[in-house]
C-alpha cells in the first residue's frame, strides 16, 4: 500500500470493463515533506458509448399481431327507454285530429275576414262551372233511373197522380245533395288532395312561410269557402234537371202527363225541403274540402304518398258524406209524414 507522501490514484469504474472511467480522482504530492501540497484533480471522461436507458410504456403490450388495434374497453349497458317513448298514434287518428284543427282555423279566418279573394274566385270557378257538367249529367240519369223504378209500379196501383210528389221529395231531400256531393268528392276533393300533397312533398308550403304567407290563408280557406258556396247552387241545378228528366221520361214512355207530375211535385214540396237540401250541401261541401285539404297537407313519402293521400281523402270524404246525411236526415225529417198526402191531392 503506498505511503501518504507518494502519489495515489483512485479510479471509479463502471461495472462494464469496456468503458473508460467516468471519474478519475488523483492525489499527488511534490517537493519536500515540509512544503506538502496536494492537488485533487477531477476528470470527467465521456464514455465511448452511451448507457442504455430503459423506456417505460403505459399501454399494455398487444397479445396478437403488431398491426391489430387495441381492443376497446367494454361498453356500459344502456338504460331501458321510458314507456311509450317510441309509440306514435295511428296515422288515421292524427290525420283526423289535423282535420279538426284545420276546420277550426278556417272557421276563425272566415269570422275575422282573412280570406284571399282572388284565390277564392279562382276556386269558385273551378268548383262551380268546372263541375257543373258532370253533376248535371249524373243528376239527369239518376232521375231517369229513379223514374223507371217507381212510375210503372205507381201506375199499376192507380197512384199516378202522386208520382211527381214522390220524385220531387226523393230528389230534393236525398238524391240531389248526395249525388252532387259524391261527384264533387271524386272530382274536386281528389284534385285538392293531390295539389296540396304535391306542394307538401316538394316543400312549396315551406316556401310560402318563408315569403311571409300563411298556407292556411292562401291555400285552404279559399277552397273550403268555394265548396261551401258552390255546392248548394249545383244541388239546385241538379234537382231541377233531375225532375225535368223524370217528367220527360214518364210522359214519353209511361204515358203520365208532364203537367200531372209537376202539379204533384208542387203540392208535395215545402220550402223546408229545399232549405234542408241546401244545408246538407253546405255541410257536404265543408266535409269534402276540409278532409281533402287536411289529407293533402299531411302527405309525406313522395309520389307514392301523394297517390295514397288522394285515394284516402276521397274514401274518407264519401264516408263522411253518408254519415252526415244520416244524421241530418234524422234531425230534419224526423216528424215529416204529410208530404205524400198533399201530393195525392
Amino acid at each position: 500500500m503506498p505511503s501518504a507522501g507518494a502519489g495515489a490514484a483512485f479510479l471509479l469504474r463502471p461495472i462494464s470493463a469496456t468503458t473508460r472511467p467516468l471519474i478519475s480522482l488523483s492525489c499527488t504530492g511534490a517537493g519536500d515533506s515540509a512544503n506538502h501540497k496536494s492537488h485533487l484533480l477531477f476528470r470527467l471522461h465521456h464514455s465511448r458509448r452511451r448507457m442504455p436507458v430503459p423506456r417505460l410504456s403505459l399501454t399494455p403490450a398487444p397479445t396478437g399481431s403488431n398491426n391489430s388495434p387495441p381492443s376497446p374497453p367494454p361498453a356500459s349497458p344502456e338504460p331501458p327507454p321510458p314507456p311509450f317513448s317510441r309509440w306514435s298514434p295511428p296515422r288515421a287518428i292524427w290525420r283526423g285530429l289535423s282535420a279538426l284543427l284545420l276546420a277550426g282555423q278556417v272557421f276563425h279566418r272566415v269570422l275575422t275576414g282573412r280570406v284571399h279573394r282572388r284565390n277564392l274566385l279562382a276556386q269558385l270557378r273551378r268548383v262551380g262551372p268546372g263541375s257543373a257538367g258532370v253533376s248535371l249529367l249524373t243528376a239527369a240519369f239518376v232521375g231517369m233511373a229513379f223514374t223507371i223504378q217507381f212510375v210503372r209500379e205507381f201506375t199499376r196501383l192507380g197512384l199516378h197522380r202522386s208520382v211527381g210528389g214522390v220524385l220531387a221529395l226523393a230528389l230534393s231531400r236525398e238524391l240531389s245533395p248526395v249525388v252532387t256531393a259524391v261527384v264533387a268528392a271524386g272530382r274536386v276533393g281528389s284534385a285538392f288532395a293531390a295539389e296540396l300533397g304535391t306542394m307538401q312533398v316538394s316543400e312549396q308550403t315551406d316556401t310560402l312561410r318563408v315569403l311571409g304567407a300563411q298556407p292556411v290563408d292562401y291555400l285552404v280557406v279559399p277552397r273550403v269557402v268555394a265548396c261551401v258556396l258552390a255546392l248548394p247552387v249545383l244541388t239546385l241545378m241538379s234537382f231541377a234537371l233531375g225532375l225535368a228528366s223524370s217528367a220527360f221520361l214518364a210522359d214519353s214512355i209511361f204515358g203520365v202527363s208532364t203537367s200531372i207530375i209537376l202539379e204533384s211535385a208542387r203540392r208535395a214540396l215545402r220550402p223546408w225541403d229545399l232549405i234542408s237540401s241546401l244545408l246538407k250541401s253546405q255541410v257536404f261541401g265543408a266535409i269534402i274540402a276540409v278532409v281533402s285539404c287536411a289529407w293533402g297537407v299531411t302527405t309525406h313519402g313522395g309520389a307514392k304518398g301523394v297517390g295514397e293521400s288522394t285515394t284516402s281523402a276521397v274514401v274518407v270524404s264519401l264516408v263522411g258524406i253518408f254519415v252526415a246525411d244520416f244524421a241530418l236526415s234524422c234531425l230534419f225529417f224526423q216528424g215529416a209524414g204529410d208530404s205524400l198526402k198533399y201530393a195525392m191531392g
